[in-house]
């Protein structure tokens, strides 16, 4: 992707700010109004009764819009209605998931209670995260934030405007990092706003990134989708898909810059049956180590348990539970601007554990009119599938014999001399199937006969 010319970006920047509102004053938000679209049916006292602080003023409301018969409203009619006179819901966002230690803080910085999965936030609430911790917020809009370890945040606006899905978020980050994938943001009140000590930032519906450094307070913005307002110092900047920008404070924002491609992850199964589990990609140009993040499935929502820089190409994990996963890699510049991810998703499935094979042993040649086929007891079974085929990737399944009691199965398939693959999964009692064992291979000298 292009990033728009100067000429094009001015136009583009001035048009966006203005969308956002950002700069504007309060009364100047307020002075909006907000569009509704009658439906067969409406009432106009009941368009009131939804949307408006003072229901009994639908009079107003008919007058501000040339409504002849409050009772009978022309379907598809555009009714305007004062953002200042619209309803507004509690100002809270919630805390969907906490992973690890995330903590209140009071006024004066100290903690002052731990954040639990489901509480509620109010404005004003400064919250912590510590290291190798996360917290996930969703908004009114559902738009959700991801906050990464080591950071500090302090929820400046949640206004909503009840039911037209309208909210005003507003987010300062003190350190740390965040993650947000923000809704469309439709209506000329609705804004999306994160503040640093270096950058102001809005958007209508995007994802990007943000790290403050807590020393300095430098910013790094990254876009993923859509696009990004900034202002700083009496600067502005539109950053696109794919480009970021470093923010200093106190002063002017440069050029967004070209963020580095995802990297190329190397082929990988979506679900891993065994430990370890290795992933590896190809070294990226320009990247200067690697930013790597996993991601784990926590009741509907993920949770970064490990966030690491990498100075190699590859990764392995000997001790993972199993569950369902995300993998993101991307590479860092030199100017420290992470890259676009290269995402892998990826199912860890190694209970129960598979049974350890037994005869006929790997590379064993077998003849005769019978072939058993003998393994060790799992502890987690209950019993057994097995199968059998004629490659080791199990494309070309000769033989899928469920529900085996006991360790023994004898093939009762008349097998043409070849090479053979054969190999065994554990089932519970709840009829979960675990991950096959290792395959063994078995070369057949001679035909077997069908057993009668």
């Amino acid at each position: 992707m292009k990033h728009p010319t100067a000429m094009a970006r001015s136009v583009l920047l001035f048009l966006w700010l203005g969308c956002l509102g950002l700069g504007f004053a309060q009364a100047q938000t307020n002075a909006a109004v907000w569009g509704y679209k009658v439906k067969p049916g409406d009432r106009l006292i009941d368009i009131a009764k939804t949307y408006q602080k003072s229901p009994e003023e639908w009079q107003k409301l008919q007058q501000r819009n040339g409504v002849a018969d409050p009772k009978r409203l022309v379907p598809g009619k555009q009714l305007q209605i004062p953002v200042s006179d619209l309803k507004q819901g509690n100002p809270v966002a919630e805390a969907v998931l906490v992973h690890g230690d995330v903590q209140r803080l009071d006024k004066s910085g100290q903690p002052a209670g731990k954040l639990s999965s489901g509480d509620i936030l109010k404005m004003g609430d400064t919250l912590q995260t510590a290291a190798r911790s996360t917290l996930t917020i969703r908004f009114a809009d559902d738009s959700r934030m991801l906050v990464t370890e080591k950071s500090t945040i302090t929820m400046t606006s949640l206004l909503n405007y009840g039911k037209t899905g309208m909210a005003d978020t507003k987010v300062q980050v003190h350190n740390g990092g965040t993650d947000s994938q923000v809704a469309p943001q439709k209506g000329p009140a609705a804004r999306y706003e994160i503040t640093t000590p270096a950058i102001n930032l809005a958007v209508r519906g995007t994802g990007f990134r943000i790290q403050v450094d807590g020393t300095s307070g430098n910013t790094r913005t990254e876009v993923g989708e859509g696009l990004v307002a900034g202002t700083a110092a009496g600067s502005q900047a539109l950053i696109a898909k794919g480009f970021g920008i470093i923010a200093e404070p106190g002063k002017p924002l440069g050029q967004p810059q070209a963020l580095l491609p995802p990297p190329q992850l190397q082929p990988s199964p979506d679900t891993i049956g065994k430990l370890p589990a290795l992933f590896a990609w190809q070294a990226l140009a320009g990247a200067q180590h690697y930013r790597l993040q996993l991601l784990a499935s926590v009741q509907g929502s993920d949770a970064i348990i490990v966030d690491e820089v990498l100075q190699t190409t590859q990764v392995q994990w000997d001790d993972l539970p199993d569950g369902d996963y995300v993998l993101r890699i991307r590479g860092v510049d030199a100017t420290g601007l992470e890259g676009q991810n290269a995402v892998q998703p990826f199912q860890l499935r190694t209970k129960p554990a598979p049974p350890e094979l037994a005869l006929p042993s790997d590379g064993q040649h077998g003849a005769g009119t019978k072939i058993s086929f003998r393994w060790k007891p799992a502890p987690e079974a209950h019993t057994y599938r097995f199968q059998l085929a004629e490659d080791a990737d199990f494309r070309q399944v000769l033989a899928l014999v469920p529900n085996i009691a006991g360790t023994t199965h004898a093939v009762l398939l008349a097998l043409p001399q070849g090479l053979y693959f054969w190999r065994v999964a554990s089932v519970t009692p709840t009829g979960l199937i675990g991950p096959y064992s290792d395959a063994f291979r078995l070369t057949v000298q001679g035909d077997t006969q069908k057993e009668d």
